[in-house]
């Protein structure tokens, strides 16, 4: 929806980069709302030794065929790629100084050579004395970029699956998303929550029983007591992984957006969303 007389802003497009699909969102927004104008998936075709180069040629043609004139964009880091920690700011401290005592304390929680990762601290809506901190490799980064640079998009941020996930669920405790060629299961919490990566043709049986080892760990950690997991994979597969846990006591749903089921776009939406939560706003 949007308010009358109050002109919609186009907002960045969220782009979910993956090997076997592209998705692309754009959004805009007006008032205390946002809308999703356009959803567009295609799948990257086969490449010949150079896969970034086959998938930045698939964006190009995903956005050429969109109406929307946006050229900016969101990405997401490989969760496999990205340690997140909750990082206490004390009072009176500025941002600069805050950063090199991020920068310090990353030591603690990566192995990776300070030369090889970036180091990032984010607000936390709601809380002055702390924020997110994150450490990323920078190779990881640099391809992403480079990718959307090839492809003739303008990178503005690069975000975590777990925040968008979130953005784009908030009324599930944990998101599982066997979308193309990821299998991830995304605990939500405070401040980014705890990913779980599992082989993406790993059999179902299995699955649910890593399922249940993370439902358990982050109870017992403190992090969450799940118990509303939502699906994003084809039906055949839902039906399979919600029958194994059915007895479990978990409302186990479908992604659902826009009254679709599992939209292969559902990740980029979230993305999309990012410029709305950095103001505040409502997502519709």
């Amino acid at each position: 929806m949007k308010t009358l007389g109050q002109r919609a802003t186009s907002l960045p497009l969220g782009i979910d980069i993956g090997s076997q699909l592209v998705s692309v969102v754009a959004c805009d927004c007006a008032g205390d709302r946002f809308d999703v104008r356009e959803t567009a998936t295609l799948e990257v075709p086969p490449a010949d030794g150079n896969v970034d180069l086959a998938i930045a040629q698939t964006i190009r043609l995903v956005v050429s065929r969109m109406v929307t004139r946006e050229r900016r964009c969101i990405l997401a880091a490989p969760a496999g790629e990205v340690v997140t920690r909750s990082f206490r700011v004390p009072p009176g401290m500025r941002r600069g100084e805050a950063e090199r005592a991020a920068a310090l304390e990353a030591d603690t929680f990566v192995d990776w050579p300070s030369s090889e990762r970036l180091v990032a601290l984010d607000d936390i809506p709601g809380k002055s004395d702390e924020k997110l901190l994150s450490i990323a490799r920078n190779g990881t980064v640099e391809r992403l970029v480079a990718i959307a640079r090839a492809a003739g998009i303008k990178p503005v941020a690069v975000d975590l699956a777990a925040c968008a996930w979130r953005r784009a669920l908030p009324h599930a405790d944990a998101v599982l998303d066997l979308a193309g060629d990821r299998a991830e299961l995304i605990v939500f919490a405070e401040p980014a929550g705890v990913t779980h990566l599992f082989p993406p043709r790993l059999v179902d049986d299995r699955l649910a029983s890593g399922i249940r080892a993370a439902f358990a760990e982050a109870r017992r950690d403190g992090v969450a007591d799940v118990r509303t997991l939502a699906i994003s994979s084809n039906r055949f597969r839902y039906e399979s992984i919600e029958e194994l846990l059915r007895d479990d006591g978990y409302a186990i749903t479908p992604v659902t957006l826009g009254g679709l089921e599992a939209p292969p776009w559902a990740l980029a939406y979230g993305l999309a969303s990012w410029s709305v939560a950095l103001r505040g706003l409502r997502a519709s």
